[in-house]
């Protein structure tokens, strides 16, 4: 997946000198586009070891990392000219809360914009395994209608929070970027060698029910063809409204 970040900032609209606050900036991904872009950026995230690999690979002059509780921001009214939030959303209980705070902490005129994940049709390359493990294994089942069923993450399911909580000229965005692979090991290991959600339900399996599931993936992925290259699209929301002056 190349350049995410290259794709969400144009929808910011930050202007160099500007403000911003960058919502659970998790690893700083987001947060150094930003400061290269010429703002100075705060980026706040509840887990400290997040914040460290941000200070260790992602410093910039112009950015200040704290840890902090998104849903009770520290700072007071209207300081910043944009509050931003990248692919985490999804992840927080309490979502208008926190945008209620994004709005809160941003000036009259400032922007608050957040992208996230189309998790119910918007991730190909996820679905395959899914969509395969829903058939072998009733917990794969269960989990994929957990993710995907959430509509607040369908189209305009965040541009309808962000008209809830008064923010005006709201509008939505489709994103698509490639993920690109370079052979089934490459595509399968994205789901057995890393910390994501989807490699900690796998690995919960039985190794026989693993393997099988593998198995008709790989299927899946190679269409009949030698083994190889595949790209997939991958589909994010992107949202960003004003605060009222």
């Amino acid at each position: 997946m190349k350049n995410w970040q290259g794709h969400f900032s144009p929808h910011v609209n930050v202007a160099p000198g500007d403000r911003v606050l960058d919502v659970a900036c998790g690893t700083g991904v987001l947060t150094k586009a930003l400061a290269e872009a010429g703002a100075h950026v705060i980026g706040v995230d509840a887990s400290e070891g997040y914040l460290e690999g941000a200070r260790l690979r992602r410093s910039h002059p112009n950015i200040a990392y704290e840890h902090g509780d998104v849903r009770y921001m520290r700072f007071d009214d209207n300081v910043f000219d944009a509050a931003v939030c990248s692919l985490a959303l999804d992840v927080i209980p309490e979502i208008e809360q926190v945008v209620a705070e994004m709005k809160r902490v941003t000036r009259p005129g400032g922007v608050v914009a957040s992208a996230v994940t189309q998790f119910y049709g918007g991730m190909p390359a996820f679905d395959l395994v899914y969509n395969i493990g829903a058939v072998l294994e009733a917990e794969v089942a269960k989990v994929r209608s957990m993710r995907a069923g959430r509509t607040q993450f369908w189209p305009n399911g965040q541009a309808a929070l962000w008209r809830k909580v008064g923010l005006a000229d709201v509008a939505e965005v489709p994103v698509v970027v490639d993920c690109e692979y370079q052979s089934f090991a490459d595509y399968w290991a994205t789901f057995t060698d890393g910390p994501g959600s989807v490699t900690g339900m796998l690995m919960a399996l039985s190794d026989d029910a693993r393997s099988s599931i593998e198995q008709h993936v790989r299927a899946g992925y190679l269409v009949g063809l030698p083994d190889g290259p595949r790209s997939f699209p991958m589909l994010f929301r992107v949202v960003r409204g004003r605060v009222p002056a």
